[in-house]
């Protein structure tokens, strides 16, 4: 059972809760966690918006008495009406917040956000007294799906809840703002009230979500069954390459990866690794292709899909990336998440920023496009190896084979500053942080809900 939240009493009619759910990683990471059971255990009954629910396997998944499933359009959710005005607010909101004008930045959402935000919010308006939730819960806040349904719930005296799906979004914009922010770690709970201007008191930390499955004792494999499912072999060394995803239509995320495979087949490594080429769910699996015969290559990846929602991996999928995250030997990855996942099971990692192919254009990419943003943490922290050639690469490789001590002190240091609680208890936290605005009602005064 969940604990229980000394709050006002449960009002006459069960609580009612709104949960967009945007993407396949939000479902996945919540819904799966039992986001939907615990919320259902507090007495409240959920109604889901979701581009997913035409597809039968999601509603089926999901599927409880006191569920009930609406489509949203992912055109329709993220159409600005005035997004010239949408871009002015935003960029001069980032503007203020890098000078520390939080209170200034607030300011400006009063006055020109809210009008933009009202202004999307009239297609949901309906929707809003139709369903006639007590809270609203966005699940990944950063995709910008639930702009005009907060709005409405905002226009109508409604409570929202954003949550701050990953590490890396407090530093992209996030283009409306919810009565309660929900988020990993106190470091994102910072960067949130830094880049973005919002009050400690409004963010409450709960952890992550997706990482709830990998502290679950019944999915924790042994190396010699993680080998046994993948052809792996349990005496050697196992070295996870995680790709980054083929952002771009021109990006060449190979030649790092061919760089590693040229230098394990030159023996540079006296261990004689294998390795994991763990693909990312934007990775293009052919362009890979020709590692695909390569002795000591094993390849893997997400193949749960939903229609409209991208990636969808099940609990089973889950479980096979922490144990992958558990047993490896060293992480290698040029931006993935999993490079800071790794952390959670003191997997060394190494982040490497170079592209022998297209050296130019990765280099200049990967400076602003992550070493300032994605991964500006890790480069402040400066506890993690960032490689410029490959024989940096190989040195920091051998070095974390021999002496995998010496990177703990950078392992703690994620877990500590970036991941927030690992309990597996995440997605409970998040039900009581819903729950209890709920029941809490609108932290501020706004129409009464049989208004506009």
């Amino acid at each position: 059972m969940v604990n229980s939240i000394p709050l006002r009493a449960v009002p006459d009619r069960p609580l009612r809760l709104l949960v967009e759910v945007g993407d396949g990683r939000a479902a996945s990471a919540i819904l799966d966690n039992g986001f939907l059971e615990y919320c259902l255990e507090m007495g409240a009954s959920i109604h889901v918006i979701s581009p997913g629910t035409r597809h039968a396997p999601f509603v089926e998944r999901y599927q409880l008495p006191g569920v009930e499933f609406s489509y949203l359009s992912v055109d329709a959710a993220t159409r600005l009406r005035h997004p010239r005005l949408f871009w002015y607010e935003l960029g001069l909101g980032k503007w203020l917040c890098a000078r520390g004008l939080g209170g200034a930045r607030r300011m400006m959402w009063r006055i020109v956000g809210e009008l933009t935000a009202k202004a999307d919010s009239k297609g949901w308006l309906d929707t809003i007294r139709e369903i006639q939730p007590d809270c609203m819960l966005s699940t990944n806040l950063k995709l910008g799906f639930a702009r005009g349904l907060m709005a409405a719930c905002h226009r109508v005296g409604i409570p929202t809840v954003g949550n701050v799906f990953s590490w890396d979004h407090p530093y992209y914009h996030i283009g409306y703002r919810p009565d309660k922010l929900t988020c990993w770690s106190q470091m994102i709970a910072d960067t949130l009230e830094e880049r973005s201007g919002f009050k400690q008191e409004q963010i409450e930390i709960v952890g992550a979500p997706a990482f709830d499955p990998y502290s679950d004792p019944n999915a924790v494999w042994s190396r010699g069954e993680l080998c046994d499912r993948l052809g792996l072999d349990a005496s050697r060394p196992i070295l996870l390459y995680a790709t980054l995803g083929q952002l771009r239509q021109h990006w060449d995320e190979t030649g790092t990866f061919r760089a590693l495979i040229s230098a394990l087949d030159e023996m540079r490594l006296q261990a004689q690794p294998q390795v994991v080429l763990r693909l990312h769910p934007l990775s293009v699996d052919y362009y890979f292709e020709e590692f695909r015969s390569h002795p000591d290559v094993v390849f893997s990846r997400y193949l749960g899909y939903c229609p409209a929602m991208r990636w969808w991996p099940s609990r089973d999928e889950v479980v096979l990336a922490g144990n992958l995250l558990r047993h490896a030997d060293v992480c290698i990855s040029p931006g993935s998440t999993m490079a800071v996942e790794a952390a959670i099971f003191d997997t060394p990692t190494i982040v490497p920023t170079f592209n022998p192919v297209t050296p130019e254009e990765f280099e200049e990419y990967f400076r602003s496009a992550w070493l300032q943003k994605h991964f500006r943490f890790l480069v402040e922290m400066g506890q993690v190896p960032f490689p410029r050639t490959i024989d940096e690469m190989i040195e920091a490789i051998r070095t974390a084979l021999e002496d995998r001590a010496s990177f703990s002190e950078g392992t703690r240091a994620i877990r500590e500053y970036v991941l927030g609680p690992l309990d597996g208890r995440a997605t409970e936290r998040l039900a009581e942080a819903t729950i209890s605005l709920a029941r809490r009602g609108a932290p501020r005064c706004r129409t009464p809900k049989n208004g506009v």
